[in-house]
């Protein structure tokens, strides 16, 4: 889903009906009007995340396409995934992992065990255009209950994800899920604009990809102080866990050198585009090349220097 539409639905307060439950009567018919109680609506994030079951204390189903889930004013909200269940929460109008394990910490391993979890069990695998929990996602995990802050996470799930029917079969890196999270709250901080003016000198470079396998090529330009556009991309999707890396003079294995994009293994792409972000706390100082980059087996698939 275009998180521009997930802000405009959090711009507006969604209330079924007015008034608190009270009643009223009339003299002359003797009558009383029973007023519904007051209901709002949360949005569910990591991108919206369609298909999980919510439960509070008077209204239960599924979050829909746009995340959406209904509640009741100070009510506490359930989440979960067959037998998987997330803390409960105070309901609110958004809901992402870090308010379910109350913390600001990105890096905290609940939170990001969490969004492993359900941007690996999104159906078709892009997370981008939304996450959609599929019934046999529930199914998969019905008799399941996993502690998010355990360092066995990974194993217990990826034991049942060999027999999941989605794009994955594994769960995603800790980098690719926490890159995605922190792009979908830039963009719901509104921050798309701030810190990415194009002030850097290296703003206007580019480069084209040497191609090294896979039938790699395509052109990188750096539009702005925190964007970089990839187009005319070409790659036949055949690598393990590749990701665009960015570095200096083309050391991908370095502790300096990072991703900045989701994994693009999988689906094959002929002339398709890129709008890569850099992370909140990177700069267009920290790297001057970039690489298509599997890191499964330190490997660059393509590889190019922006220049001027």
């Amino acid at each position: 889903m275009n998180m521009k539409c997930v802000i405009n639905i959090l711009l507006v307060v969604f209330i079924s009906a007015c008034g608190g439950g009270g009643s009223t009567s009339s003299p002359e018919q003797n009558t009383v009007v029973v007023q519904p109680p007051t209901t709002f609506t949360g949005v569910f994030i990591d991108s919206s995340v369609e298909g999980l079951r919510y439960q509070t204390t008077t209204q239960e189903g599924m979050t829909d396409p746009d995340g959406q889930f209904i509640y009741q004013s100070e009510e506490e909200v359930t989440f979960s995934i067959g037998g998987i269940v997330f803390p409960k929460v105070i309901s609110q109008s958004i809901i992402t992992p870090l308010e379910i394990f109350e913390t600001t910490d990105i890096n905290n391993l609940s939170v990001i065990n969490a969004l492993r979890l359900l941007q690996t069990i999104d159906f078709d695998g892009d997370a981008d255009n939304g996450i959609q929990v599929t019934q046999s996602a529930h199914d998969l995990f019905e008799t399941v209950s996993v502690d998010f802050s355990s360092l066995a996470f990974a194993t217990q799930v990826d034991n049942l994800l060999a027999d999941y029917d989605g794009f994955y079969q594994q769960l995603i890196s800790e980098e690719m899920a926490v890159y995605h999270f922190q792009q979908t709250l830039a963009e719901l901080n509104n921050q798309e604009s701030v810190n990415c003016d194009a002030t850097h000198s290296s703003v206007g470079q580019y480069g084209y990809f040497e191609s090294l396998a896979h039938g790699v090529s395509g052109r990188a330009e750096i539009i702005d102080n925190c964007t970089i556009k990839v187009t005319e991309f070409y790659y036949d999707g055949r690598g393990p866990k590749v990701n665009f890396y960015v570095g200096q003079d083309h050391d991908y294995t370095s502790d300096n050198a990072f991703a900045i994009s989701r994994e693009i293994n999988g689906p094959s792409y002929e002339n398709a585009e890129f709008t890569l972000r850099l992370p909140n706390d990177k700069s267009l100082d920290d790297f001057n090349t970039l690489s298509v980059w599997c890191v499964e087996f330190s490997a660059s698939f393509g590889q190019l220097q922006f220049t001027p």
